[in-house]
């Protein structure tokens, strides 16, 4: 079996490269490759006789201190094709990728947009909005991160008097406004949470994220606390003008 040339890095392929480099961007390789290249391309000045300071200096190497240098340039030339060929792998695996996400968020949006398609125009829709919220946060759907009580409170923070009422009519058509922000909000955040690429299909996530809610209503159709703030939207709603927001 013939021996590999010493310039050549036998161990070292693409798949290795990907694998040693698994969460890097086919960016961070182009920059790496970058890299060698360069390295490669200093060192062949030592060898090559050139007029800048390094082909100055080759002029004092020896021959086989130069044959070294330029084996050591064709080495580094066959690390860097096994990462070309690894950026190219993973370029393509992004722009995949990246089709993939984009197909999942439109069929997302249209999903929301047909389930949910949540009017705010008046009393009754309004604060259909803010009790959808409340529910879908305690079934832990909708801003997970806030906990029940952390969202009560926040949508009772909204309920502020406003210090300046510039642009509102009223009160009320001021915390209708807000109402406005929750639902986009609102739907925003299931749309991202549909679309999250975990395997399984959109209408799939779409389908456990709905059992989550009825399981979670079954217990409790509405907690008192949600009855509560429910009540103090209705009294803050009652007489904002109707139509969209």
């Amino acid at each position: 079996m013939a021996k590999t040339p010493i310039t050549q890095a036998r161990d070292v392929d693409a798949e290795l490269v990907l694998q040693l480099n698994k969460f890097g961007s086919a960016a961070d390789l182009r920059s790496q490759q970058a890299k060698l290249t360069g390295a490669a391309r200093e060192i062949r000045k030592l060898t090559g006789g050139g007029t800048d300071l390094f082909g100055k200096l080759g002029g004092y190497l020896s021959f086989e201190q130069k044959q070294l240098l330029q084996d050591a340039a064709r080495l580094l030339d066959s690390v860097n094709k096994q990462i070309e060929h690894a950026k190219e792998k993973r370029d393509r695996d992004e722009k995949q990728a990246k089709k993939r996400r984009e197909l999942r968020g439109r069929l997302a949006k249209q999903l929301v947009a047909s389930n949910y398609p949540l009017p705010a125009n008046t009393l009754e829709e309004r604060l259909e909005i803010l009790q959808i919220a409340l529910i879908y946060n305690r079934a832990k759907v909708f801003d997970p991160l806030y906990s029940t009580r952390e969202l009560h409170s926040r949508l009772k923070g909204w309920l502020e008097r406003p210090k300046r009422d510039i642009g509102w009519r009223s009160e009320a058509e001021y915390f209708a406004s807000w109402v406005g922000c929750l639902r986009s909000e609102f739907i925003q955040s299931l749309t991202d949470e549909i679309a999250y690429d975990d395997g399984s299909e959109v209408e799939e996530r779409l389908r456990v994220i709905k059992q989550k809610v009825a399981d979670c209503t079954a217990q409790i159709a509405l907690t008192s606390e949600e009855q509560e703030t429910l009540r103090l939207w209705k009294d803050a709603l009652q007489s904002a003008p109707e139509g969209s927001i």
